[in-house]
């Protein structure tokens, strides 16, 4: 008997009727125990396509409302082609980032320098070097402040997403531990911005980027909490 018939075994393609339902009858038959609003698109493209135009909706409704939009941005793999999206609204269809404020969710720590290696520069070179915000807005986290002086910085920095009124919307991917914006499981909903220790599957996620920590100095879980839109991007099968 043969045992081994994966060469021979081909899936089906999973009908759309369970990802992209027709009408709001069908949706709440399939999202009836979800937890999180989620939708499934066929293709990365497909998916980058409608998370960047909701930003963009969010920053043009703030902009005809004379505001800020804040947005809390992470770094990933799965976050790059949303920036390169981004990018692209900017410098095509002429997207202006004039009224919009960044906070950086998460940085390395310790860090002997802000140079070249921490998150802050990823973000920099994806997407806030190629387009038109005010770098007055733009705000991250210091990875070499002394650990003594860590708890009050982190109150420092909470205080400054509250004088902006908070984070309008949040983007982030999700870890393979499950962390997000590396909160790790077990994280309170209301944890604030601090030091946590990272797992070892997220520390060797990081060796690629020239940086092996034991620690990230990031945004707690209780500013997505009370945000109006987090916006979770997975790429992948």
């Amino acid at each position: 008997m043969r045992t081994n018939l994966s060469s021979q075994i081909s899936l089906n393609r999973v009908s759309p009727k369970y990802y992209k339902p027709e009408n709001a009858v069908e949706r709440s038959v399939l999202t009836r125990c979800e937890k999180v609003p989620t939708d499934i698109y066929e293709t990365m493209e497909e998916g980058v396509q409608q998370i960047a135009n909701e930003i963009t909706a969010k920053i043009q409704e703030r902009q005809r409302e004379g505001k800020f939009c804040v947005i809390g941005a992470g770094t990933g793999a799965s976050l790059r082609p949303l920036y390169a999206e981004l990018v692209r609204k900017h410098k095509d269809e002429g997207l202006s980032f004039r009224n919009v404020v960044i906070f950086n969710l998460y940085e390395y720590y310790p860090l002997a320098s802000e140079g070249a290696g921490s998150s802050f520069s990823q973000l920099n070179d994806l997407f806030l070097s190629q387009i038109d915000i005010d770098k007055q807005n733009v705000f991250t986290i210091d990875g070499t402040i002394p650990q003594e002086a860590v708890i009050e910085y982190c109150r420092l920095y909470e205080q400054r997403i509250q004088t902006f009124g908070g984070i309008d919307i949040v983007l982030m991917g999700i870890g393979r531990e499950g962390n997000i914006a590396m909160n790790e499981p077990g994280s309170s909903l209301s944890s604030p911005t601090r030091l946590i220790l990272i797992d070892s599957t997220s520390r060797a996620e990081q060796l690629g980027s020239g940086q092996s920590p034991s620690l990230f100095h990031h945004d707690g879980c209780g500013n997505y909490y009370g945000c109006p839109q987090n916006l979770f991007a997975g790429m992948g099968r």
